[in-house]
């Protein structure tokens, strides 16, 4: 929906910044023209390729996004399943309306690369060599999560990659989050953890090293090995990786215990 003045009422802001070639997990957030979030439970997306050669704008699919409401405070994001098949600029065109009936129209931009940064689904997830809790006298030098899970902490990267099991994996920063769409990760992830744990293993990956050192409101390390390893852009992302060591289904950014759930239901 458009305005008289002052352009568009309503926006689409993309939160996904991994995007590529093939199925995609896509984020997205919808603000009005003050910048505050409108939250309607459900919303119709339509992805378009911009094509500067021809001109033209093409819709190359349409799904359904559904808003998912954090566990804890009154935010939340929509998320929805694109395959898009080419590189290069999109624009999401989004519709739907205000529980008081008030429809909306959004645009947002994005760009689709030939191959993600970070591992790809059906590729083998890195062996990395992460702190586990044996090696250390206090977890908070290695997560900054208060109170922090032990059973996160239990094995390394590489050693639950040859468990023979699926692994749930996680990158976050609890205490030190930067994004506006993180949320209470690691806590979801220890919920999944308590319904599946002897059937998958559940790691929890800080960003940063030392975190227990703070210089203001930041850690004073930099990013932990894995982090580098893993390639990854942003932060929180996800990981449900099958017991052959394959990535199943990759995150970015919050995701819920139910999207979760359902990826690692798919492998067990």
């Amino acid at each position: 929906m458009t305005g008289e003045i002052g352009g568009p009422q309503f926006s689409a802001v993309i939160i996904t910044t991994d995007l590529a070639v093939g199925p995609n997990r896509v984020v997205f957030g919808l603000v009005d023209r003050e910048g505050m979030p409108v939250r309607p439970a459900r919303a119709q997306v339509r992805a378009v390729f911009l094509d500067p050669q021809a001109k033209t704008a093409e819709v190359r699919a349409t799904s359904t996004a559904h808003f998912q409401e954090w566990p804890v405070g009154n935010q939340g994001v929509f998320t929805t399943q694109l395959s898009l098949d080419k590189p290069g600029f999109w624009q999401l065109n989004v519709e739907t309306t205000t529980p008081d009936g008030t429809p909306i129209e959004a645009r947002g931009a994005f760009q689709v690369k030939d191959k993600p940064e970070t591992p790809a689904v059906g590729q083998p997830a890195p062996r990395s060599v992460t702190p586990t809790l044996d090696l250390v006298v206090d977890l908070a030098t290695i997560t900054s999560a208060e109170p922090p899970d032990p059973d996160l902490y239990r094995l390394s990267v590489d050693q639950a990659l040859d468990s023979g099991k699926p692994l749930v994996l996680v990158f976050s920063t609890p205490a030190f989050c930067v994004s506006a769409t993180c949320g209470p990760q690691v806590e979801v992830i220890s919920q999944v953890k308590e319904k599946y744990q002897d059937r998958a293993n559940f790691i929890h990956v800080e960003v940063f090293e030392n975190p227990h050192l703070i210089d203001g409101d930041r850690p004073v390390g930099g990013t932990v090995p894995a982090v580098r390893e893993w390639n990854l852009p942003t932060e929180p992302w996800t990981f449900v990786i099958d017991k052959e060591g394959r990535v199943r289904a990759r995150f970015e950014q919050f995701t819920t215990a139910q999207e979760i759930e359902a990826a690692l239901l798919d492998i067990l």
